[in-house]
């Protein structure tokens, strides 16, 4: 091995250290997330290299940026993220567990099909957190995807509003184009910008939609003993609360993954097919 290839891989592992750390002061993540980011980002900066990990990192900023915006408002609604909008190792690995597998998947069997697996893997989450964070901001209710007849306050889960989808759409547009742009999808491959921006945000919204579908359906729902708000936690206002509908094992992350994994399994079918 040549000293620059040493220091590349030296200058790849401070890099990921650096903003892990950087995330860590910011409470962007706590302690367990910043030791699951490492393993995500260090997996995708080494199988993938600079051009896929900066769409990745490009992901955690703007999560992260979405979930402190108005975050005090968040938290008097009663929907905010806890710790201050630190991410666990849960949340760290629910949205980033797929993205370390399709850039492995690329390293090893190449074809570029793996790439927009890898997009769409990131745009998904992308997509998911800013549904969420900047759907509670909506001036009305979200409409439950299963029965839209219905609104539901903010924060519940299979809760859908137009301000979501369009955040949603956004997450797609800022994964495809950077994706292309960086050449994560190589440019000899003689797919146009065009249709690499419709497969990651087709496959978003593909995601993003199972992923409420779900959260209506099966996910875990609670109601506090002490305020009565419907939640995600199965532990509310210092108390367990009482499971209402769906199954206890299908929390918010396992949903997570399974929505991601439908926006990979879209991106895998349209990139064959376009």
């Amino acid at each position: 091995m040549t000293f620059p290839v040493l220091v590349d891989y030296a200058l790849r592992v401070l890099v990921v250290l650096v903003f892990g750390i950087v995330s860590l002061r910011k409470k962007l993540v706590d302690l367990t997330g910043f030791m699951a980011g490492l393993v995500v980002g260090l997996s995708v900066i080494f199988l993938g290299g600079w051009n896929w990990f900066i769409v990745l990192l490009l992901f955690h900023l703007v999560a992260g940026v979405a979930t402190k915006w108005k975050y005090e408002y968040k938290r008097r609604l009663g929907v905010a993220e806890e710790k201050g909008g630190a991410r666990g190792w849960r949340n760290v690995l629910a949205n980033g567990l797929l993205a370390s597998i399709t850039v492995s998947l690329e390293k090893i069997f190449g074809g570029q099909v793996w790439a927009y697996a890898y997009l769409a893997s990131v745009s998904t989450a992308m997509g998911d957190t800013l549904a969420t964070e900047l759907g509670l901001l909506s001036p009305s209710k979200p409409r439950l995807i299963t029965r839209p007849w219905i609104r539901v306050e903010p924060g519940t889960s299979g809760g859908v509003s137009l301000l979501g989808y369009l955040a949603t759409i956004l997450a797609g547009l800022i994964v495809g184009f950077s994706g292309y742009l960086l050449g994560v999808v190589p440019y000899e491959n003689n797919q146009d910008v065009l249709t690499t921006v419709f497969i990651v945000t087709t496959s978003t919204l593909v995601g993003v939609t199972v992923d409420s579908i779900l959260g209506a359906t099966i996910q875990a729902q609670y109601r506090c003993t002490v305020c009565g708000k419907l939640t995600e936690k199965p532990i509310h206002c210092g108390r367990r609360a009482i499971l209402v509908r769906g199954f206890k094992v299908i929390d918010n992350h396992v949903v997570n993954i399974i929505g991601i994994g439908s926006g990979v399994l879209s991106a895998l079918i349209l990139s064959l097919i376009a």
